[in-house]
């Protein structure tokens, strides 16, 4: 026998203990904590991580549709046709009570949204014309794979559950069932196989996330977390018990106590799947508590109904699913692109049958459906790590309420009295209304995010290394005193300076910066163009009337180029040469946000009559082209360029709306946030280029030479993209705050 070890003091004969293994959920939560600290500590850096966390996205919807058609399909056919008829008619209607509460809920969750300057560069999204969404082809798979293929979740859903429906009277239906049930049960291996790498996705995901969101960002992403959670917590411990005591012999109290366990159980988890049998057993052992003197007959009808509602309830979207919705509606006003109510029926018919598939395929679709960017699906990923914990409580305690509303309807112990429901719905709507508005004042009032877009904005500078440059802020006296004429290309190649006209504030196109640096889209033009012929460059400004003065200017000689952006049009040509198109602008109408839904379109506006106001460059092709979209509209001409400033800085008394392109409105939002960017349908647009002097072929021939060659190698799109887009805003900033640059120096 071998000699035991002295340093075992364990007595002799006992086993040695095991260590604990964390479950999946610590480990997750473990994650979750480490993902944010790697975030904070490597900063930037840890963005190579989002790979990885989109790898783990798509691992996640490897099984989604199929799991969704085998167990919608499994879980109807194994019913007889009276189950299905109880099902359908009696916890069928509860469920699609609940729904209702719940997207009633989600609608209003915007009320709770604060009162946040927002604003956002244009976006070429503002141009397209919405597609209506064919609710047919949502819904009717008329080709079932091409749904599967496409992963059109709603046609889907309607083919599963036709298909189980009409298993239902097939007599050998079993023969199809069993390989079914073994194929859901492989699919359900492969999620838990997949689960097993939670850990690591949700790590790179948060550390990805924290990594690259700035300060801005993440005070607006809490208001989702604070907004998601208090009306979880009104839903599970209020809304939904109450409902239960409401319509049942059952007490508010002993619900809570009844189920605490598997509430418990399911947050720690943030798994409903497995909380199931405790679910059921409590629900059996409450109404066999509650019941005075039932008969066997009574007692196994009350148990058959449970064993078959709490399954068959957890294949359809629970109100924790629904409330995740919420996230859409916040996405639109997060970017400053709030959802308009006009597409709520899209948000509810489409979100709720994708909810099927749940939240990792509805709201990536929902996103795609309304036009918003793809990107905030990761965002939506990083916050529900946290929101799902209080989605699966949720989502446990709309299972029970279907369990045992259901099962006393069955039995015909329901009871709707009025005053316990006016009660219940008077506390119901004061409590979800206090938490709406409590969340948009606190954050309204107490807790502001600072506005930065602005500061987005000024902080461009040109992509290129500049050409020498003199910047006049006055139109020197020896150019006026000198000018004989326009200057040819062979003169100013000569005199080795290339004289451009430009405007002070032509937001994005021509501004001083915060370096008090002249930069824009068409003064990065004018460098490339200067480049291109070995030139320095020396800016005129021009003021007053834009149009006037630039053509007196070129065609005294005094500059070379105009390079304020011009819509082209055939009233120029008297004044002066214009190059070929440099882009396509659309027209844009500058607006209060609290109006911007009531100028949608030409027709709206038309409507208007003589009741709206709109102010306008004062040339006489913008005053014409205002009158044929607004011919009813009183148009107020603006006659120097410093009036659109002074207009925005009063806040547009006595103006509905000002008019200008949409590149240019969507800049003036971004520095007066409490206007808004309206771009109307269907857009109308116009095509942008540079002005020369009449006459003076050679400058106008070279320009366009250059411009055509950029255009086609590419650097014209890059530029407007960079300028007009706000794509320097996302990529070309200082590197965010973190601890391994800012707080140990190791890297610069």
């Amino acid at each position: 026998m071998a000699q035991q070890d002295k340093s075992d003091t364990r007595p002799e004969g006992s086993k040695p203990s095991r260590k604990r293994r964390l479950g999946l959920a610590e480990q997750v939560l473990i994650a979750l904590v480490l993902g944010l600290a790697a975030g904070i500590f490597f900063g930037d850096m840890a963005g190579a991580l989002k790979v990885v966390g989109e790898a783990f996205i798509m691992l996640l919807q490897v099984t989604v549709i199929p799991y969704i058609t085998v167990s919608l399909i499994t879980a109807l056919g194994q019913l007889t046709l009276e189950d299905a008829k109880i099902l359908g008619l009696r916890a069928g209607g509860v469920l699609l009570v609940l729904w209702g509460i719940g997207l009633v809920v989600v609608l209003l969750s915007p009320l709770a949204f604060p009162n946040w300057p927002s604003a956002s560069f244009f976006s070429t999204s503002q141009v397209e014309e919405p597609k209506p969404v064919d609710f047919l082809q949502l819904y009717i798979p008329a080709n079932p794979f091409a749904s599967l293929a496409n992963a059109v979740v709603p046609a889907i859903v309607v083919f599963s559950v036709l298909t189980g429906l009409a298993l239902i009277n097939v007599k050998n239906k079993n023969t199809l069932l069993a390989p079914l049930t073994v194929i859901s049960d492989v699919l359900m291996e492969v999620t838990g196989f997949i689960a097993k790498l939670a850990p690591y996705g949700v790590f790179a995901l948060v550390a990805s996330a924290a990594g690259t969101l700035n300060v801005e960002q993440l005070n607006r992403l809490q208001v989702y977390v604070v907004i998601y959670v208090a009306i979880s917590l009104v839903l599970t411990f209020w809304l939904l018990p109450a409902l239960v005591t409401v319509v049942t012999p059952l007490r508010y109290g002993e619900i809570l106590r009844a189920f605490r366990g598997p509430l418990v159980t399911a947050f720690a988890t943030g798994n409903i799947l497995i909380v199931l049998p405790l679910l059921a057993a409590d629900s059996k052992r409450l109404m066999e508590e509650r019941a005075e003197h039932p008969s066997r007959s009574e007692e196994r009808e009350a148990h058959s109904s449970i064993d078959v509602l709490i399954p068959a309830a957890y294949n359809f979207p629970n109100l924790g699913l629904v409330l995740a919705l919420t996230f859409v509606l916040f996405a639109g006003w997060y970017i400053g692109a709030s959802v308009p109510v006009s597409q709520y029926p899209v948000v509810v018919g489409a979100g709720l049958a994708s909810l099927f598939g749940g939240t990792v395929l509805a709201i990536p679709f929902l996103l795609d459906l309304l036009k918003l960017p793809q990107d905030l699906f990761q965002v939506f990923l990083t916050v529900d790590v946290l929101g799902s914990r209080f989605g699966t409580i949720l989502g446990v305690m709309t299972i029970v309420s279907i369990a045992l509303i259901g099962t006393y309807a069955l039995q015909g112990r329901t009871r709707l009295r009025v005053v316990p429901l006016l009660r219940f719905a008077g506390v119901t709507v004061a409590l979800l209304a206090g938490a709406l508005i409590s969340i948009r004042a606190f954050y309204t009032y107490v807790v502001v995010a600072p506005y930065t877009k602005d500061q987005a904005l000024r902080a461009l500078h040109l992509l290129v290394e500049p050409q020498p440059a003199t910047v006049d802020k006055e139109v020197p006296a020896s150019l006026e005193r000198g000018a004989t004429g326009p200057a040819s290309l062979r003169q100013i190649i000569k005199r080795r300076v290339l004289r451009v006209c430009y405007l002070a504030e032509d937001y994005p196109s021509s501004f001083f910066n915060e370096s008090g640096k002249l930069v824009g889209f068409d003064i990065e033009m004018m460098h490339r163009f200067a480049r291109s012929l070995g030139l320095a460059l020396e800016f005129v400004p021009v003021k007053d009337s834009a149009e006037n003065e630039a053509a007196r200017l070129l065609n005294a000689g005094v500059c070379d180029v105009f390079s304020g952006s011009m819509g082209i049009s055939a009233g120029k040509v008297e004044r002066f040469d214009m190059t070929v198109p440099v882009y396509t602008s659309s027209v844009g109408l500058i607006v209060a946000d609290y109006r911007r839904n009531d100028f949608k379109s030409w027709n709206e506006i038309h409507a208007m009559g003589e009741h709206v106001q709109v102010a306008i460059p004062s040339n006489p092709e913008a005053m014409g082209l205002a009158k044929l979209l607004m011919p009813q509209a009183v148009l107020m001409p603006l006659a120097a360029r410093g009036d659109m400033r002074a207009l925005l800085e009063s806040g547009a008394p006595g103006v509905d709306a000002i008019a200008t392109f949409s590149e240019e409105g969507a800049a003036w939002t971004l520095l007066f946030p409490r206007f808004n960017l309206v771009v109307p349908k269907p857009p109308f647009f116009v095509a942008v280029g540079y002005c020369v002097a009449r006459g003076n072929e050679s400058v106008t021939t070279a320009l366009n030479a250059f411009l055509v060659a950029l255009k086609t190698e590419g650097t014209v799109d890059t530029l407007y993209r960079y300028w007009m887009l706000g794509e320097a805003a996302k990529t070309d900033k200082p590197p965010r705050w973190s601890v391994i640059r800012n707080v140990l120096g190791w890297v610069k």
